[in-house]
């Protein structure tokens, strides 16, 4: 009874490690070529390698050589670029993914990730060496024969004598290798026994478990973490193409401003003059009168260019209360509001103050409140003027609204000069580029949340001035 019990429990046993032992191998090898192929796919998707055949194929030999893969080649838009290190196969784009392990019979495990770049769509198609796979599944699987081999014997020998202290041991050894066959990654093939035998062979078992469960744990670690580390990056770019457009903006804002206030000097000059000369009932008169309010007109429009395209550093700076000022300003821009807008002030953080110049923070909150107000002027709502600290050694200023809202495209352009959503006639477009010229001069961060018909969050980040001494 108990050699027919041993020999129905140990060929259950060795399939069902096998088992366990080759899908989580083949699982760890698979997860890995595809995270590496995926990995490759996005930093060529998001870099410039493809923009040049030669680094293309530097990049390709880099992996050959690094002895991730067999072959590395590249197919875009019908062409096809590969690996100067190794000879790339003629029948990749012909046999392109494997996705099963056991497809291929030539020992290479094919995958194929497409490629999107701008317009351009292509693949990259990657070889992987299946034999240390194949290997490493041959050695464990022997080393479960070599030690149910050992245990086997052990077991016939004794089995007369022991046959109730092996019994219970092998049951809990056979329910929980059954567990593990099932996929169940915590079972533990462990034993209350006493017997030497029996704890080294579930001592054995359960470390090769765990080996094999940690290393596909490791792999789907590093895994998440590069998918991780590839959406900071590609936040951190998005936001470093908008600071760069903007700094391009600014210079050619800057450009500008200067010559059209090289043509309107000598135009207002020569106004002024003409009406000098002039008497006041002169036909002319109230032409060269229009002349001269519209070159005063554009001569602002030029200031306010100037004074985003170039940093405020001319104003002294000094410590001032951003509580107090908020204040003040909501105190000026309530009474031009409409009766339909709300208003709630929660000003925390008396006293904090940021080192900037307290009538250009003025003109930072009425513009925000002015953009806050014409977004609700049709329905009305509820414009919230917050201020506080943070623990990081800031202080911020949020200014929400329940207005109309803003799409992504518009978010990306507000900070332009000129750029408006408004009627003609309603605004220039300068009120938030001035804001950030401002925001930035004093070391601030300004950035703004929004969706169409949810409103918009707009938040202005200092770095809180020091105390003074005393």
């Amino acid at each position: 009874m108990q050699l027919g019990v041993y020999g129905v429990l140990l060929p259950v046993l060795f399939f069902g490690l096998d088992a366990v032992n080759r899908s989580s191998g083949i699982s760890s090898f698979t997860q890995h070529a595809r995270g590496y192929a995926g990995s490759l796919a996005r930093e060529l998707e998001l870099g410039d390698i493809l923009e040049s055949p030669s680094r293309t194929v530097v990049f390709l030999d880099g992996s050959v050589e690094a002895r991730e893969c067999l072959y590395a080649a590249i197919e875009l838009n019908g062409r096809v670029l590969g690996s100067s290190v190794t000879e790339t196969p003629a029948w990749v784009q012909q046999r392109g993914d494997d996705l099963q392990f056991e497809k291929s019979s030539d020992g290479i495990y094919a995958v194929a990730v497409p490629l999107r770049r701008d317009r351009a769509t292509g693949t990259l198609y990657l070889g992987f060496d299946k034999q240390p796979t194949l290997a490493q599944l041959h050695l464990v699987r022997q080393r479960i024969i070599e030690a149910l081999a050992v245990y086997g014997v052990a077991s016939i020998l004794v089995t007369v004598f022991v046959a109730r202290l092996i019994s219970h041991p092998l049951n809990q050894l056979q329910l929980a290798s059954r567990r593990v066959a099932q996929g169940d990654s915590t079972a533990q093939l462990g034993t209350d026994s006493t017997m030497v035998e029996i704890t080294e062979l579930s001592r054995d078992l359960d470390n090769m478990r765990s080996e094999l469960v940690g290393t596909a744990e490791r792999l789907r670690s590093e895994m998440q973490q590069r998918r991780v580390e590839q959406a900071e990056r590609a936040k951190l770019e998005s936001h470093l193409r908008h600071e760069q457009r903007l700094a391009t903006v600014g210079t050619l804002a800057g450009g500008v401003a200067h010559e059209f206030n090289n043509i309107l000097v000598p135009m207002i000059l020569y106004t002024e003059e003409a009406l000098d000369e002039i008497s006041s009932d002169h036909a002319a008169r109230p032409h060269l009168e229009r002349v001269m309010k519209a070159s005063n007109r554009a001569s602002q429009v030029v200031t306010k260019l100037l004074a985003f395209s170039r940093p405020m550093a001319e104003r002294p700076f000094e410590a001032v209360d951003l509580a107090r000022v908020t204040a003040e300003a909501l105190d000026l821009s309530q009474a031009l509001m409409p009766a339909n807008i709300e208003l709630i002030r929660n000003l925390a953080a008396p006293g904090a103050s940021v080192l900037g110049d307290a009538t250009l923070l003025n003109q930072v909150i009425l513009n925000l409140c002015s953009n806050a107000v014409q977004a609700m002027r049709d329905k009305g709502g509820i414009l919230t003027v917050s201020v506080g600290s943070h623990d990081d050694g800031t202080l911020a200023l949020r200014v929400q609204d329940t207005g109309i809202g803003m799409s992504a495209d518009i978010q990306e352009r507000i900070f332009e000069p000129f750029f408006t959503t408004r009627e003609v006639g309603e605004g220039t477009g300068l009120g938030l580029s001035i804001v950030h010229g401002i925001v930035t001069s004093m070391g601030g961060v300004i950035s703004v949340n929004s969706e169409p018909g949810a409103g918009s969050d707009f938040r202005v980040v200092f770095p809180q001035a020091p105390a003074a001494p005393g």
